[in-house]
């Protein structure tokens, strides 16, 4: 793949981010082709949380949608996706790989509640997970395994996001957790919105976050068999989630009040370190 031109408008991931550090682990040309699937994965997803009018938002969306199908006669105007455009065009993919960003949003334009577990995995599978798909092709992996693996990476992130915001996405009204987990545990999400950690709360999340590490665990491990320079970026955002999985469990779980996030020490060592033990 030759290195794209990035845009000026771009928005490249913030030093000290996990993406940032997971995008250090893959060669120039892979990178500029991931920095602009992310920064437009990026302006998309803000629909949702920058837009207040229904209206509006739905507007935004359709013309984004507009315009990743103009991508078939590389006639799309947004410069990053145009630029993303000629990525998958070197990669053999089509304009249609993006659609399921479009899907989640919408999701997220009509509703705030997930019924049950099938529910939030299929809006995680339409956003994260096909977006970690796209990444994985522009990584230059082409088996259908190792794309399901990617796919599969990128819900877990997602699940693993949704618990370490719950606080942020419960002020918005927001519960990105299964309505029968909550009911299994006697937690309304009335509850969730007193941003106190009770027993029944604390063993929701406990069950929500083992649910995340083996969902991490288990698309990690479908990952490994393939080479190190095409699943290094991959690995390390999977590696750098379950650590901070494990410090939300050693934070006993206090989301709904405070960020848990891991220092930029701590995300450079874990992608470095993941990536030395694939090459080895």
């Amino acid at each position: 793949m030759h290195p794209p031109q990035i845009p000026d408008s771009c928005a490249k991931p913030p030093p000290g981010s996990s993406t940032y550090y997971a995008l250090q682990r893959c060669p120039p040309a892979r990178r500029a082709a991931l920095t602009l699937l992310l920064d437009v994965h990026v302006r998309v997803r803000s629909i949702v949380t920058t837009v207040s009018d229904p209206g509006v938002a739905q507007a935004k969306l359709a013309w984004w949608h507009a315009q990743m199908l103009a991508l078939d006669q590389d006639q799309a105007e947004h410069p990053c996706l145009r630029a993303l455009g000629r990525c998958f065009r070197d990669q053999g993919l089509r304009p249609q790989a993006l659609l399921g960003l479009i899907e989640s949003v919408d999701i997220d334009l009509r509703q705030n509640r997930w019924m049950d577990r099938a529910a939030l995995v299929h809006y995680c599978r339409a956003g994260s997970g096909q977006t970690l798909r796209n990444a994985a092709a522009l990584l230059g992996l082409t088996a259908r395994p190792a794309l399901d693996a990617a796919e599969e990476l990128g819900v877990a992130l997602k699940l693993t996001s949704h618990i370490r915001h719950l606080g942020r996405d419960v002020a918005q009204d927001r519960v990105y957790l299964p309505l029968d987990a909550l009911q299994r545990h006697g937690v309304k999400a009335v509850d969730l919105q007193q941003r106190v950690v009770s027993p029944p709360i604390r063993a929701l999340l406990q069950e929500q976050t083992t649910l995340a590490r083996t969902a991490l665990s288990t698309a990690r491990g479908a990952l490994t068999p393939y080479p190190a320079a095409q699943t290094a970026p991959l690995l390390a955002l999977g590696a750098i989630s379950e650590a901070l999985l494990s410090e939300i469990e050693r934070a006993d779980f206090a989301v709904l009040h405070q960020r848990i996030s891991l220092t930029p020490l701590r995300k450079l060592w874990i992608s470095r370190t993941c990536t030395l033990r694939r090459r080895s």
